[in-house]
């Protein structure tokens, strides 16, 4: 953990030294806090659900050079600072190479920041089947996208060691390699809409790949995924999909959701989303939730869009709140959670 203690002091020196950095073009630092109340069987009671701080900016005196770190205090490791991002990236037109510790580019949702997923929690399906789900979603490599300014396509592809975020290096046969592609277009002077689809394959020799192994949650072998997606929006509504597979040896599981949006109003937003994943770790009759939910957006000075960056980046400050329902054995359960989600720049 010296890592994270190392980004834990530099963070903390930049919070501290606000005025001079807000100063600098070339350097911003970003932070937000998720607290929340959930009611849920068997836990029940208050989180802080995410902490992160983050800076970003660009390298003195080399062109389209840029890097990202990153960290969070994970709840889950007892409030440890944890180092989530850290790479280098050089942007020169429509390609982006991204060099370091990342997130692969694997799934729609995946790939929205979970401060703009409208509900508490991304689909459990998400959760479950991308890479690296067991280890903060990061792995060390490189990866190049391909995204023209018109937005017409999105293609990426990736190598990475494998081994998740975080470790030392493993064996040399350990390897992970992603893909996505992804079409928008234009429907209407005011709708667009999207389709694609993301593959990953990764050979290894012991991981922990959670509910998707029935060999107590740690696999070795092939492990081969892929899902589709697809995503129509307009001035005040979005819709969004995807079905995810993955083969683990004998293991196979897959799952699906279905979320829409409609803003009310500029401060007032609804979603609702329907939900599967089956997987050798969930008991079958626990897998499928219905969820609706809603979003109060507080920042005064950009309805529903949060406060903007230099680079057009909105952070919407919102209260949020979610009920989940499922049937399991017959038995209704409900898990509910109001979360307040704040950011500091």
């Amino acid at each position: 953990m010296v890592g994270g203690k190392v980004l834990a002091t530099v963070l903390a020196g930049m919070v501290l030294s606000t005025p001079s950095l807000a100063g600098q073009n070339a350097v911003q630092w970003h932070g937000y806090v998720q607290l929340r109340y959930s009611r849920t069987d068997p836990s029940t009671g208050f989180s802080v659900r995410r902490a992160k701080l983050w800076m970003k900016g660009s390298v003195p005196g080399v062109a389209h050079l840029s890097f990202k770190l990153q960290g969070t205090f994970r709840n889950r490791a007892s409030g440890a600072f944890v180092l989530q991002d850290v790479f280098a990236e050089y942007r020169r037109s429509a390609m982006t190479l991204r060099l370091g510790q990342l997130l692969p580019d694997f799934s729609l949702q995946r790939s929205q920041p979970d401060y703009r997923v409208p509900l508490v929690e991304r689909a459990a399906v998400v959760e479950a089947m991308i890479p690296g789900a067991r280890t903060l979603g990061r792995d060390i490599g490189v990866e190049v996208l391909l995204t023209p300014a018109s937005g017409w396509v999105h293609l990426s592809g990736g190598v990475f060691g494998g081994n998740c975020a975080n470790r030392s290096p493993g064996s040399e046969s350990d390897y992970l390699a992603t893909g996505r592609l992804v079409v928008a277009r234009k429907l209407g002077s005011t709708v667009r809409g999207s389709v694609g689809g993301s593959v990953a394959w990764r050979e290894t020799h012991g991981a922990d790949v959670g509910v998707l192994s029935s060999s107590s949650g740690v696999f070795t072998g092939s492990d081969r995924r892929w899902g589709t997606e697809a995503r129509l929006w307009g001035e005040r509504w979005t819709i969004q999909g995807e079905y995810l597979r993955a083969v683990l040896g004998r293991d196979v599981s897959d799952g699906f959701y279905a979320l829409g949006t409609l803003a009310l109003d500029p401060r007032d937003e609804v979603a609702v989303s329907e939900e599967r994943v089956d997987a050798p770790g969930i008991a079958s009759s626990a897998g499928r939730w219905l969820v609706v939910g809603y979003a109060r957006f507080l920042d005064r000075t950009r309805s529903r869009g949060g406060q903007t960056t230099p680079e057009g980046e909105t952070y919407p400050t919102k209260v949020m709140t979610d009920v989940r329902v499922t049937s399991d054995g017959g038995r209704t359960r409900v898990a509910a959670a109001i979360q307040l989600q704040m950011f500091l720049r």
